[in-house]
């Protein structure tokens, strides 16, 4: 008997430590497995931006989660073009994003034929070969290494995307065992494989009334206190829209969720309105359709436990819960606008900088007058302008007011009326611009503004208590007409300093866009950069009881402008934007129920933007703000109608896990 039960325990130990070492080989594939799932929605959450983009994206998120490894073993990481035959590249594209191959987009390829040359491919070991790596971007189906694909059909991705929708990660792990291999048990190797398409949602594209740019962070949105309320309203037929950017991987306090809401006596602080023809949520507008409104969320796609991506759903925010979605960036934005934003960047630096306080080309000032370039100026010295009234007076010097062309060398300060009337001019001002009075420009095509920037005074452009700032409406005391086609779109640079108002100020900026350049050359030199801290001086900043009438150029009416309307040369190259700036920290426009504001505001490193009403009543904006965090304040309902021809329209992808 002892030696029967001797022999009996020996197998019975053996076939336990065999159970054990292959419940611990599930473990870990199950492991690795869910790992890779999100590292490859990681990677296909970005992977518009470009192949390496959504590879570098899917390596970072591994190395951050994986269980087992948080380093490559070194010198193992390797990238290649998986072309025929294979191309090595000699450094890591994650390290040198500003240029090839990290910068190339998906291309399609010819007569229906997968374009290897823009995939990406890493490959690399961790835990001393203990674990085996490959990311790539652009992945064919079936891969005769895995047994199961030996019925699929043929799958390259789609040829229109340059074959790169196709994202794959597979992970490899050697175990030795433990109990099994005191009776001679060899390694086991698992392999997984998480493979993602990125394909469009539907065959239509959002306009987002709130464009939120975080990565990471928590109150992207938030709309908190004092029964403040936001609605996303639907226009016609287009349902309301927010797109948050955020991942949110390290978790929020649960009084900072990233869509944080709040319970008001109204109702829920946040709500996004579907287009539907009866019976809406209380407070969103009748429309003329049946679309489904949208909150994407990107932090979705990983949801981390404790991450709190938003407050409770319906109570404090609704009629729409959130959905994951990948990451828009400012590259839909960047690819209209940013070359055109460079070129007048550009050209207002060359203008105001460029010759020495003197109008381009001219090299003398005789009786307030020059010419340069073909162009004759009127110039005002710093004399001059601080006897503004004076200089201007009809009387004493009829004709002044009508100078198509006007220099104001100097640091101006309007604190009497003046109304500049010449039809298509050009208004510069080389120094800071203080409107303290009514200061009229009725029909520009541009206007620069050096500004200035200081200890004492960092504003460029700075309209005051009593001052009325009026650009491009031919009725100085009305508000800017609704766009006719007819009349001319404004394009005007603060180059320096912030662009600011006080309470009480008045500003009517009719057709206008307004850049604020922060000192020149700070737009990013490629498309979808990410936001940054950017300690820039180019803020906006609208006090309290402020007016703010503001609407964006708007030449093409009724439809989207075509790409040669937007193009630099064509009609109408800053097209439905109203401001765009690169400043970081915190912004404000607080304009209160006065508020109109028509167009695209591009705030896009700003943290937070606020933008606050008043009790006293509703604002309705047709805007469409890009920002990085944004607050509402102020205990007014703010309603953001947004019209979709009037936007910048982002293309929701779809992030699917085929095997």
């Amino acid at each position: 008997m002892l030696v029967l039960v001797a022999v009996a325990m020996t197998a019975m130990l053996a076939m336990a430590a065999l159970v054990l070492d292959l419940a611990q080989v599930r473990t870990d594939r199950r492991t690795n497995k869910t790992v890779a799932d999100l590292s490859v929605r990681a990677g296909l959450g970005v992977l518009h931006l470009g192949p390496w983009s959504g590879v570098c994206r899917a390596r970072d998120y591994l190395l951050a989660n994986a269980i087992g490894f948080s380093a490559f073993d070194a010198g193992t990481e390797e990238w290649f073009q998986p072309t025929e035959p294979v191309n090595k590249l000699t450094t890591s594209p994650c390290l040198n994003t500003g240029s090839s191959p990290f910068t190339d987009l998906c291309l399609p390829g010819e007569l229906g034929l997968p374009n290897t040359s823009t995939w990406g491919l890493l490959t690399a070991t961790a835990g001393k070969g203990r674990f085996s790596v490959e990311i790539q971007s652009g992945y064919s189906l079936p891969d005769p290494r895995f047994a199961e694909d030996s019925l699929a059909a043929g799958d390259t991705g789609d040829p229109l995307k340059g074959s790169c929708d196709n994202f794959v990660v597979i992970v490899r792990e050697r175990r030795t065992p433990f109990f099994a291999g005191v009776i001679g048990g060899g390694d086991k190797t698992t392999t997984i494989r998480s493979v993602g398409r990125w394909s469009n949602l539907r065959h239509e594209e959002y306009s987002p009334a709130l464009l939120l740019l975080e990565r990471d962070g928590c109150n992207v949105l938030e709309v908190s206190s004092n029964n403040a309320r936001v609605f996303a309203q639907p226009y016609l037929g287009y349902p309301g829209v927010i797109q948050v950017d955020s991942a949110n991987r390290s978790g929020c306090s649960s009084n900072q969720a990233v869509l944080n809401g709040a319970a008001t006596s109204g109702g829920p602080s946040i709500v996004v309105c579907s287009a539907k023809t009866v019976s809406p949520t209380p407070g969103c507008d009748l429309a003329t359709a049946n679309k489904p409104s949208r909150v994407g969320m990107y932090g979705l796609n990983f949801n981390p436990p404790g991450a709190n991506l938003t407050t409770a759903y319906p109570g404090t925010y609704g009629d729409t819960q959130a959905v994951r979605s990948t990451r828009s960036g400012r590259n839909p934005l960047d690819r209209l606008y940013r070359r055109n934003v460079v070129a007048l960047d550009a050209e207002a630096k060359a203008v105001l900088t460029g010759n020495n306080g003197l109008p381009p080309g001219c090299t003398a000032v005789v009786d307030n007058a020059c010419t340069g370039n073909g162009r004759t100026w009127l110039v005002l010295q710093q004399a001059d302008c601080d006897t503004l009234g004076t200089f201007f007076d009809p009387l004493l010097f009829p004709g002044r007011t009508a100078s198509r062309n006007i220099w104001f060398n100097c640091n101006l300060a309007v604190t009497t009326p003046v109304t500049l009337t010449a039809l298509d001019s050009s208004i510069v001002v080389t120094g800071q611009l203080r409107v303290n009075s009514t200061f009229a420009l009725l029909d520009p095509r541009t206007v620069f503004v050096g500004g200035r920037s200081d200890a004492t005074d960092n504003r460029g452009l700075h309209v005051g208590n009593g001052g009325n700032f009026n650009v491009n409406n031919k009725v100085v005391t009305a508000d800017c007409p609704p766009p006719d086609g007819i009349v001319k779109a404004t394009r005007m640079v603060v180059g320096t300093g912030s662009l600011s108002m006080g309470s009480g100020g008045v500003a009517h900026l009719c057709q206008t866009f307004v850049f604020v350049a922060s000192g020149y050359d700070k737009v990013p030199p490629k498309d979808g950069t990410p936001p940054c801290t950017c300690n820039y001086t180019g803020k906006i900043s609208v006090g309290s009881g402020a007016t703010v009438d503001w609407t964006a150029p708007d030449q093409v009416l009724d439809r989207r402008p075509t790409t040669d309307e937007l193009a630099l040369s064509g009609l109408s190259p800053y097209e439905s934007l109203g401001v765009w700036t690169e400043a970081g920290g915190a912004q404000t426009i607080s304009g209160g129920g006065t508020s109109h504001m028509t167009g695209i505001f591009f705030l896009g490193n700003a943290d937070a933007f606020t933008l606050a009403g008043g009790s006293s009543g509703n604002v309705s904006l047709s805007a469409q703000f890009i920002t990085r965090r944004m607050k509402v304040t102020g205990g007014a309902t703010v309603n953001l109608v947004l019209d979709p021809t009037d936007a910048v329209p982002v293309v929701v992808n779809d992030m699917v896990l085929v095997r």
